[in-house]
Formats: structure tokens, sequence, C-alpha cells
């Protein structure tokens, strides 16, 4: 059989064939992106935020942290009268809340964060027992600058 001949009939059937040769994959594209289509409805994937109210899901970006928006609205009038003023009571309490929380939780007293008591790694004390063996600790402790500005003798 012969390939049908395009309805122009000034193409070569050579071209022809080129040009037709192109539908192809563009049918492909047309029937794997309709297969797609199919299989993310199927899946069930959308239908998870769907079932949650739209304050649910939106509670990340539009509350005070740990707080419903629609609590403030509800309990503090005073506080959503204004959006100004609610905007800048969000920003003050959101500051102080990270304030809170570095100074009081993440902030960890006596845990090595200063000069006095640092963890002494088995490499630095190797190193300090063999300077005390040969002597040298005490002279490096003996000319060793613990002041800035030069002292008096008194």
């Amino acid at each position: 059989r012969e390939a049908p001949q395009p309805a122009d009939s000034n193409i070569s059937p050579p071209l022809a064939g080129r040009f037709l040769g192109r539908l192809p994959s563009r049918a492909m594209i047309v029937g794997l992106l309709r297969t797609a289509a199919a299989a993310a409805t199927r899946s069930g994937a959308g239908r998870a935020t769907a079932a949650l109210p739209q304050s649910v899901v939106a509670a990340k970006a539009t509350s005070l942290p740990f707080i419903p928006t629609d609590w403030i609205f509800r309990f503090f009038p005073y506080i959503s009268r204004d959006r100004v003023r609610f905007l800048l009571r969000f920003n003050q309490i959101s500051f102080l809340m990270g304030l809170g929380y570095f100074y009081l939780w993440a902030h960890a007293p006596y845990k090595c964060d200063h000069y006095e008591g640092f963890y002494e790694s088995p490499l630095y004390r190797y190193t300090r027992g063999e300077l005390e063996k040969t002597g040298q600790l005490e002279e490096n402790l003996r000319i060793k600058v613990k002041h800035f500005y030069p002292q008096t003798e008194e």
C-alpha cells in the first residue's frame, strides 16, 4: 500500500513522509500527558488537602506562633482591631518569642562555652602530658603574658 497523500498535493511523497513522521511524536506526548493527568486524578493526592478546612491548611502562614488566628480575633479584639496594629503586635510577639526561645531554651548554661572549663580532648591531654614530662609546660606558663597592659611592680 502507498502512504496516504497529504491534502496539499504540491508536497512530494518523500517530503510527505517526513511531514507525517512528526505526528506520532506529538500524539505520543498528548497521550502521555493524558495518562499522567488520569493517574494524578486517581491517586487522590489532591484529596488530602481538600478534606481539611482552609483555616487549618493556611494556619502555618496566617497565625501567630502556636496560636490560631481565629482565636486572636475572637478573644483579643483589641489586638486585631486595626490591620497595621495587628501586624505590629504580630512582629513584637514573634520577636519576643524568638528571644525567649534563644535565651531560655536554646541557651544551655555551663556547657563548656567559656574559657575556665573547656573539654580537654585526648590529643590535648597527651600533648600537655608530654610538655610536663620535658619541663616545657612550666617554661611556657612562666613566660605567658596574662595581661594586655604592662603591669607596675608593687
